[in-house]
């Protein structure tokens, strides 16, 4: 991997870092994702020039008839917990539900499995798709995972998580 020094006006770094805000990530990390699903990879060009913010506006998730604590999650949790959803209760692989919710959500298969790997690796914890893999497999330890990345939205995970988390223990 090569670094990159990127200059950028005000006006587009404070959406840089609106928009990485939003998704619990750093504003460095949100413009390298950004830049990689506008290019494609291996040199092929992506068939969705984009920014990574989808502009289809998004019903509110509603728990048992209760809306979550008001805040909008991060689209990485949303799609994780789609991909559980589909592995866990339908009992898909994980491939077909990364292409489902892919198609699903009108975004290409790379930007689901970003998702799984590189949005949610910590620090201390990097995490591949062996170890996403692992994670999907240990229901608890995916929510705990997962709130640890998402820290201010811990409660919401473990809420959204629970009914289906439960279920495939």
């Amino acid at each position: 991997m090569k670094t990159i020094k990127l200059i950028l006006p005000d006006s587009t770094y404070n959406l840089a870092l609106r928009h990485a805000n939003t998704e619990g990530i750093d504003p460095a990390h949100y413009c390298s994702i950004l830049i990689t699903e506008c290019l494609g990879h291996d040199g092929k060009p992506a068939l969705q020039k984009r920014p990574v913010e989808r502009r289809i506006p998004r019903a509110p998730i509603i728990l048992g008839g209760v809306a979550t604590l008001g805040r909008k999650l991060p689209d990485t949790v949303e799609q994780i917990f789609a991909i559980c959803r589909y592995v866990w209760q339908d009992h898909m692989e994980y491939s077909d539900a990364v292409g489902k919710v892919a198609r699903d959500l009108c975004v290409q298969v790379t930007t689901v499995r970003d998702k799984c790997t590189r949005r949610i690796s910590l620090p201390d914890v990097h995490v591949d798709t062996d170890k996403f893999l692992d994670l999907l497999a240990h229901p608890s330890a995916l929510v705990e995972h997962l709130c640890r990345k998402f820290q201010r939205f811990s409660a919401e995970i473990n809420q959204l998580f629970e009914p289906i988390s439960t279920a495939k223990n």
